[in-house]
């Protein structure tokens, strides 16, 4: 991978893990459920992201 997939998936990491730290200063339940849907979301745009990558015919046919 690139240098700045890294980067790029470092600060969507790190800018999560801060939300849900703030939020947890303020409302730790609060936190939780932030957390929760956004890992459902991460969830989904990971299936969808592999469901659509190109899949190689095998040269066996099978």
């Amino acid at each position: 991978m690139k240098l700045i997939t890294w980067a790029s998936w470092l600060a969507g990491l790190l800018g999560f893990g801060l939300l849900i730290a703030g939020i947890a200063l303020i409302h730790v339940p609060a936190a939780f459920i932030v957390a929760g849907i956004g890992l459902l979301g991460w969830a989904y745009i990971a299936d969808r992201a592999a469901a659509s990558m190109s899949r190689k015919p095998s040269p066996g046919g099978g």
